[in-house]
């Protein structure tokens, strides 16, 4: 696949008000099919400030074509089978409106609603378990993922509070609450409709430092199949599986002894909950690290 475009538009700023009125004019070239096809999408921005820094009102619809590659689908999901079909995701539009601004001084907030079109969305599901096969490839014994495409559109609501108290401490808590509807009536597989995360991160001037990070994901659908002999895919005999939500914390501190050396200690996973980020696969419990650093003057 071949993508490219042009992105016109024309840019305006009138006082409080700026304005991005454009589009995104792109080819999609499918090389091995001999296939071209051509694409319209919006991209238009908008933000006024209604009250100075304090009340920001934005919003704007966006679309584009997506390339995706086998590169990007094993950095979401490290166990990803080699036989992936590979396509372009037709992302027709995404609407969103929001509001953000300053609460006080040292509080910002960001509050925003989105809706959002996209064809060809890759969603990870489990490879069919296949023990007829008598080849030695290591991703057919339910250990491995394949994408299935699907039209989506996403309702999503997303919150945010910033608290940066000095140029010491800052403190971010946000959360995301998404609504799926499918062409094939099937569940967005393995997207969650809840997430949250919550930072935080002090230094001191005696060189202390330390920082955590807490976030939950929500509960995520999969599905698994057995492969049968002389049976089509769609007859396997099949299940729909549940996956727990799961809540993860971690945290790091150090000291500054001068400006080379420092002394650090890293926690993961403090909870020591041993979910499971993808189905049959579980993370690593309680770890940590601790050590000393030097920082040469070369």
């Amino acid at each position: 696949y071949l993508i490219a475009g042009v992105r016109p538009g024309l840019l305006m700023l009138r006082d409080d008000l700026k304005l991005f009125l454009g589009a995104r004019i792109t080819a999609g070239l499918d090389l091995e099919n001999s296939e071209n096809n051509f694409y319209i999408y919006p991209s238009v921005e908008a933000s006024y400030n209604l009250l100075e820094e304090n009340v920001i009102a934005y919003g704007g619809v966006d679309g584009g074509l997506d390339q995706n590659s086998y590169y990007e689908f094993s950095r979401v999901n490290p166990f990803v089978s080699p036989t992936l079909a590979v396509m372009p995701t037709d992302r027709q539009y995404e609407a969103y409106l929001g509001l953000k601004g300053q609460l006080t001084p040292s509080v910002s907030y960001n509050l925003k609603g989105s809706y959002a079109a996209e064809n060809f969305k890759p969603l990870f599901i489990l490879n069919p378990i296949n023990e007829t096969r008598n080849d030695e490839k290591g991703y057919i014994y339910g250990n491995s993922f394949r994408v299935f495409y699907d039209d989506i559109r996403t309702l999503g609501v997303f919150g945010e509070l910033q608290f940066s108290v000095n140029r010491n401490f800052s403190l971010g808590l946000n959360a995301s609450v998404y609504e799926y509807d499918t062409e094939t009536d099937n569940p967005a597989w393995n997207l969650p409709n809840l997430e949250g995360n919550l930072t935080l991160d002090y230094q001191h001037d005696s060189g202390w430092y330390l920082g955590a990070n807490l976030f939950y994901v929500g509960e995520r659908e999969d599905f698994v199949s057995r492969a049968q002999p002389a049976t089509p895919p769609d007859q396997f005999p099949a299940q729909q599986l549940t996956l727990d939500g799961y809540f993860d914390a971690n945290a790091r501190v150090g000291y500054h002894i001068n400006p080379q050396l420092s002394i650090f200690a890293r926690g993961s996973n403090l909870a020591g909950n041993q979910y499971q980020r993808w189905a049959n696969f579980r993370v690593q419990g309680l770890q940590v690290l601790a050590g000393v650093s030097y920082k040469f003057d070369l």
